[in-house]
This record gives structure tokens, sequence and C-alpha cells, in this order.
């Protein structure tokens, strides 16, 4: 009888099972802390907390969606199909405000929304001296900084589909007589969905999961509840029965992308395929779209930097910037380098088994760390 001989994993599948664990052992960890919760627990979060919270994260997310949505696809619509003075310029000014931390933005724009903040004033000198603005410490607050800080997502996979565009497509449409803004909306924008459905999932995941802006502006979501458990009740079974349900919510937001993307596949023409060709625009049109692209970056990076760099420059010049303080930037600058580095490392195996071994060890490894 022949014997049946044992092979040992490759190194990258045992580095890829090692990663996976790794990664999944925080979500194996609030899975069984919920399970095994008292039912007494759930039954109370149920009826208390949960209903408030769903809602809230719910409706915060489809808040910043609409706006991302709005943001993204109409810059990279104005950037990919006109050609402007400082068109390409705009292309890398719009990325960086994924460079401020959402609690950072959000504590600017408390001082700014403030009652008899600098936004208000502004408000008061166009509508009157009654007029009042809406309070940070809101639905619509939430709603604007982290809409201001996740757009990019959208921005950028939308600039992609539209530079990488069939205008192919476009011409047919044109020539039985649909009109630009027809064509658009009827040709244009389903042919980008997948690219539009997967930049606005990755904000929602993102708007989901998000801890330091709600927090600072004092939103009930259940990253907030989550934390508010563990700090104030001192309850870790109730954080993560809470973090179980966000898990979940987080889920069906990816099978829910999945599902889009499986049902939203196109392919481009290989006979006639052209890609969009930039149109020179007038100093009218310049003025507008330049004045549309100022407003947005002001509001998402450009104001809050100036007023990050005033009150450094007002507490430097006042000599309350402390000796630690240049401590802290090398211990940010250096963590970050580490942990790039280390996602870099990470990451290089997992997508040599996504890539290159489509098994069952592969896929668990990936969907794994995916998870």
């Amino acid at each position: 009888m022949p014997s049946v001989r044992f092979r040992f994993p490759s190194p990258v599948v045992a580095l890829g099972f090692c990663l996976a664990i790794a990664l999944m052992l925080p979500l194996l960890y609030v899975t069984v802390s919920a399970v095994t919760a008292d039912p007494a627990i759930w039954r109370r979060l149920w009826t208390t907390r949960v209903p408030e919270l769903f809602f809230n994260t719910i409706s915060l997310s489809l808040g910043v969606a609409v706006i991302n949505l709005t943001l993204g696809i109409s810059l990279a619509w104005i950037l990919t199909r006109y050609a402007f003075a400082g068109s390409k310029i705009w292309d890398w000014l719009l990325i960086l405000p994924l460079s401020i931390p959402s609690y950072v933005l959000a504590y600017t724009y408390t001082y700014l929304l403030k009652r008899g903040g600098t936004l208000e004033h502004i408000w008061q000198t166009i509508a009157g001296p009654e007029a009042t603005f809406f309070s940070p410490f809101s639905f619509a607050g939430a709603v604007l900084v982290l809409a201001l800080n996740t757009f990019p997502f959208v921005y950028l996979l939308a600039r992609s589909a539209f530079k990488n565009f069939n205008v192919s497509f476009e011409e047919v449409a044109r020539t039985t007589g649909a009109n630009r803004v027809t064509t658009f909306f009827r040709v244009s924008l389903p042919l980008i969905r997948p690219s539009l459905i997967a930049g606005l999932f990755l904000a929602i995941l993102y708007v989901a999961s998000d801890f330091g802006a709600v927090s600072l502006l004092r939103f009930q979501t259940f990253t907030y509840a989550v934390y508010q458990q563990m700090t104030g009740r001192f309850d870790n079974t109730a954080a993560a029965c809470l973090s179980l349900v966000l898990v979940a919510c987080a889920f069906v937001f990816l099978f829910g992308e999945r599902w889009f993307r499986q049902r939203s596949r196109f392919y481009q023409t290989t006979g006639r395929y052209r890609k969009p060709v930039p149109q020179p625009c007038g100093p009218l049109t310049t003025l507008l779209f330049t004045s549309y692209l100022l407003l947005v970056f002001g509001a998402a990076f450009g104001l809050p930097v100036l007023l990050l760099i005033r009150w450094t420059v007002q507490a430097a010049s006042a000599g309350e910037i402390a000796p630690q303080f240049f401590g802290y930037v090398w211990n940010s600058v250096s963590l970050s380098g580490i942990t790039a580095t280390a996602a870099v490392l990470c990451g290089i195996p997992l997508a040599y088994l996504a890539c290159r071994r489509r098994t069952w060890a592969g896929t668990f490894c990936v969907q794994g760390a995916y998870t």
C-alpha cells in the first residue's frame, strides 16, 4: 500500500496563515465575548442603545455618501473633461484632505462653527444679524466634517474611471439625439458605476469605524458608544456586544459592495477605443470651475490648515510650545514610517497569494486578512 506523504506548506502560505490569524484575533475576541455574554445584557442594549446607535450610524453614513458622490463625481468630471489654468495642479491638491486626521478636522470646525465664530459672522453678514449657523455638535456638523474628510475616496476612483473612459459610447448616444445631460446620466455614470460603488463603500466603512470625529463632536455612533462602555461603565462585555453589531453592519456593507461589483461588470471594446480629450475652457468657465475647486479645497484642507498654522504661530510667539512637542513630532513621523513599512511587508505575501496561489489556502489567508 503506497504511503501518503505529507507536504509542508510553502513559506509564503505559512506566513499568510500567520498574518490572517493575527489580523482575525480582534474579531474572534469580540465574537466570543459577545456570544457568551449574559442574555440580559443583550436585552438591555437592544431595547435602549442599539436602535438609536444603528439609526445614527446608518444616517451618518448615508449623509456622507450623498455629499461624497456629489463632490467626487463633479470634481472628477471637471478635471478630466476640461482643460483650464491650474487643472493639473488640482489633480493632486484634492487628495490632500486625506492627510488631515478626522478628529483634527473636527476640532478646527468646532472653532469655526461655534456661536459667534468666523463662519457665523460671515453668514450673518450675508443673511442678516439674526441668522444663525448650525452647531458643529449636531448631525449636520458630523456629516460636514466626515464628508470633507472622505470625499477623495470617491474622487480618486471616479477620476481614474473617467480618464480611462471610452468616449465612443458617448458619441453613439449623441448621434441618437441625446443631449449632454442625458448622455452623462444615461451613459457615462452607469459605465463607471463599479468605481463609484467601490469608492463609496470605502468611505462608508471609514465613517462607520471612525471614532475621533464623532467623539469630539459628541455624536452617538457605535464606535463612540463602545468607548463609553469601556471607559465610563467599565463594561467590556457590553462593548463587545456593540462591537459585534458594528462588525455585522460592516459585513453587510462589504457583501453589498461585492454584490454590486459582480452585477456591474463592463468591458471596453478594443475596436473603437478613444480616451476623452479635455476641452479648453473660456475665461468665465475657468473662473466658475476654479471658484468651485477653491471652495471645496478651502473647506476640506486650506481653511483648517491655515487655522492650525495661526494657532501654532500664536503659541510659538507666546513661548507656549514645550520642548517635548518636538518629541511628539518625531514619535508621529517614526511611528508612521514603521507602520507603513510593516503594512507593505504584510501586504506583499497576501498579494502574492491572491494573484499566484488560487487555492483554498491562499483564499483563506486573503479573505481572513481582508475581514
